[in-house]
């Protein structure tokens, strides 16, 4: 397999250290050569300390023998100070036990002297590659530790305020800026082709998003000539060359929605395509390169696809570089009032009418509903409310499938009527939040679960009941 690594893609700059200038001048070359123009030279081993402080620096090239401060000396130092920095020893002594002292030290790497410049392209791949990770994992920790979103300007269009999705976006914030694939994964309507956009978004990347929707490649020749393209006179009725979705996704990102239905003929061509970052468009000879980052999403379940053969392990583990999973609709109940409000004003907007009030029992109702279709379901149900609204106000009878039956009041009649056992005993004299829990008890007790029932039973609304119920959940609104 082709390496493909290109030294353009480093974040940082490459510090060369050694007392020998000439020798510094010949490393910097061959790094220049290879597209790699960050590359600071440092001949006085006492002013590399100083030097990472300032910040900048993605790895170290580090001689081992030099006057002043030797190499072992510096490395301790180096390793001490700035750990996530990989430090690379280039040294002419061979023998095993300086080699395992190197190492033992924090070294990441040694490379014996002259340099062989394949090997010191290798090592500087390994090392900028297991920094980028330890730098995503501690970005990916600080956010799980409550550090806040660095740009939730990149959501804005995604409409929730649960901490579960607040959680999603921290989680992209973390890996969207990595060449590395990514997997999606949600029930159907939950808003994977949402997330792909702000993954790109995140990114920065200069090309453009392009999607594929693998539904319509069920035949592998459409597959092969949509995604890889073909040139003049290919076959029969090609008239022109096609560029291809690969072609069109040049430095940016290769979106495949619902990757699940891809077949089997098709799962290989394109995991040749991640294997090798290289392609053929039909009828040429001439290589291409893959300069696109893959993101895939599907709704299906990839553990029972890979026990029944319908999916690749190597595929899987290709596309699966990070994965990020969507939480449903009944997972962030707490959303389901601004989303209600957010496409009620919209869709009234756009048939000019004005926006409607929506009541606090048809919200009850609302969250109260099993969403098979998530929030894809819920945007049509609110759509039809109020598209043939006779009111003002919305009424549940107005929502499609919508359940009114359990929120009249000879149902809560019934339900009010019930005994009461409000019986307990405690090892402490009991404080107000275990009193409330108790008549939440017996509140979802006399209801038999109805949710709904048991907030109307408290004097409180649905929200506040779940919210009792998941006192983890912060509602913090990203989006109004």
């Amino acid at each position: 397999m082709q390496d493909t690594f290109q030294l353009d893609t480093i974040n940082g700059t490459i510090l060369i250290v050694d007392d020998d200038i000439g020798f510094m001048e010949s490393v910097r070359r061959t790094l220049i050569t290879n597209n790699c123009s960050n590359v600071m030279m440092l001949d006085d081993n006492r002013k590399i300390i100083p030097e990472l402080d300032r910040g900048g620096i993605s790895v170290v090239l580090l001689d081992w023998i030099m006057p002043r401060v030797s190499g072992a000396e510096l490395l301790g130092k180096i390793v001490s100070a700035h750990p996530n920095i990989p430090v690379i020893i280039m040294t002419a002594v061979t023998d095993t036990e300086t080699i395992v002292k190197c190492i033992r030290q924090g070294a990441f790497d040694f490379i014996t002297k002259p340099l062989d410049e394949n090997r010191l392209l290798s090592c500087l791949k390994k090392a900028v590659q297991v920094s980028s990770y330890e730098e995503h994992v501690q970005r990916l920790t600080a956010y799980l530790q409550g550090a806040p979103m660095v740009r939730p300007e990149l959501f804005e269009n995604i409409i929730t305020c649960s901490s579960k999705m607040h959680g999603v976006f921290k989680t992209i914030e973390t890996v969207a800026p990595t060449r590395g694939p990514i997997l999606i994964t949600g029930e159907t309507g939950v808003g994977k082709e949402l997330i792909a956009h702000a993954i790109h978004r995140a990114s920065n990347f200069p090309g453009k998003l392009v999607c594929v929707n693998v539904a319509s490649l069920d035949d592998d020749e459409i597959f092969s000539d949509t995604l890889f393209g073909h040139v003049k006179g290919a076959f029969t009725g090609a008239s022109d060359t096609r560029e291809g979705l690969i072609g069109q996704a040049a430095g940016g990102t290769l979106f495949f929605d619902e990757i699940g239905d891809l077949g089997h003929k098709a799962q290989i061509k394109l995991l040749r395509l991640l294997q090798e970052q290289e392609y053929f468009r039909i009828g040429s000879d001439v290589v291409q390169k893959c300069t696109a980052r893959i993101i895939a999403a599907s709704n299906r379940n990839f553990d029972d696809m890979r026990t029944n053969g319908e999916f690749r392990n190597d595929l899987y583990y290709r596309i699966c570089g990070y994965h990020i999973s969507i939480p449903s609709l009944q997972e962030r109940l707490e959303d389901i009032p601004l989303l209600a409000k957010h496409f009620a004003e919209k869709t009234a907007n756009e048939l000019g009418k004005t926006p409607p009030i929506i009541p606090g029992s048809v919200i009850e109702a609302l969250q109260e509903h099993h969403y098979i279709g998530n929030i894809r379901e819920l945007i049509n149900m609110v759509r039809h409310a109020v598209t043939l609204a006779t009111s003002h106000v919305l009424r549940i009878e107005d929502f499609p499938g919508l359940d009114s039956t359990i929120h009249t009041n000879d149902t809560l009649r019934i339900i009010k009527g019930s005994p009461l056992r409000l019986q307990a005993s405690f090892e402490a004299f009991p404080n107000l939040e275990d009193i409330e829990r108790l008549f939440v008890d017996e509140a979802l007790h006399i209801s038999e679960g109805n949710k709904a029932l048991a907030a109307r039973l408290l004097g409180i609304s649905r929200t506040t009941l779940h919210k009792k119920l998941n006192p983890e959940i912060e509602c913090e609104a990203v989006s109004p």
